[in-house]
């Protein structure tokens, strides 16, 4: 038993500590994102509680789902953002521009954003078209009747943003190159593999899409050190599905 706890603490001794953290934390933090977003179970756990009234308005549905999607948004952005920036300024004592938030611009940044969203928005009308993604999205739903394009919806879509501001940050900024140190260019593909799961429930496309934008998105961080043209992409991608979703519902109607 001596000799296998030595073997354990030579082999340790020789691992990345920030790789090890950021991995760990990665597990962790989408295994609490999975079980934190059911509103079901967490009303359940607050039952009873101080904290009962929260229950019962995360699942609100009388109007719509607004309640229960500011719910999710607020899980994800403490497990994608609040928790892992705590890591990186008061854990590893370092600047978040290390992790992709810095606001140096790669030049043409504009011209790449164009080109990309040229590509990506001809795929997204073609993935409306299907059965798949008219189920899926927009997350959004109205069950009073009332028309979609309210004020609850405009609430939806900057929420929907706030989370993509937080994916992007987990895993093109903290994933990344807190994997880099130890990993070189393998980051990016460490990275992609989590990325890739998180879109499971999702139409095929979309899944397996997800694995050539991480690569591409996780370069993009890698080379240039920030996370801006992923975060465009990914609301111009977002609110493009929205709007192509609801069209093709008809209801756009105010």
């Amino acid at each position: 038993m001596f000799d296998l706890f030595q073997r354990i603490e030579e082999d340790f001794s020789l691992l990345d500590r920030r790789a090890v953290t950021a991995l760990v934390y990665t597990a962790a933090g989408m295994a609490s994102i999975f079980y934190l977003k059911n509103q079901d179970a967490v009303t359940g756990a607050l039952s009873g509680t101080r904290l009962d009234g929260l229950g019962r308005i995360i699942t609100d549905t009388s109007a719509n789902n607004l309640p229960a999607l500011a719910w999710w948004v607020g899980v994800v952005t403490v497990f994608y953002f609040v928790i892992p920036a705590a890591i990186v300024k008061f854990g590893w004592k370092k600047d978040l521009s290390d992790f992709g938030l810095t606001f140096r611009m790669e030049p043409g940044f504009w011209k790449l954003l164009a080109l990309c969203a040229g590509v990506m928005l001809p795929l997204v009308y073609w993935m409306s078209t299907t059965a798949g993604f008219a189920a899926k999205y927009p997350f959004f739903r109205v069950f009073d009747g009332g028309p979609y394009l309210t004020r609850a919806f405009l609430v939806w879509e900057l929420i929907y943003f706030l989370q993509f501001f937080g994916l992007e940050f987990f895993f093109r900024g903290f994933l990344v190159h807190s994997l880099k140190p130890a990993l070189g260019i393998y980051a990016i593909f460490a990275m992609t593999v989590p990325y890739c799961m998180i879109h499971f429930g999702k139409p095929p496309e979309e899944t397996f899409a997800a694995i050539g934008a991480g690569i591409f998105l996780g370069w993009l961080s890698y080379r240039n050190g920030n996370i801006w043209l992923g975060l465009a992409l990914h609301c111009t991608v977002a609110f493009s599905m929205d709007i192509l979703a609801l069209f093709n519902k008809g209801l756009l109607s105010m």
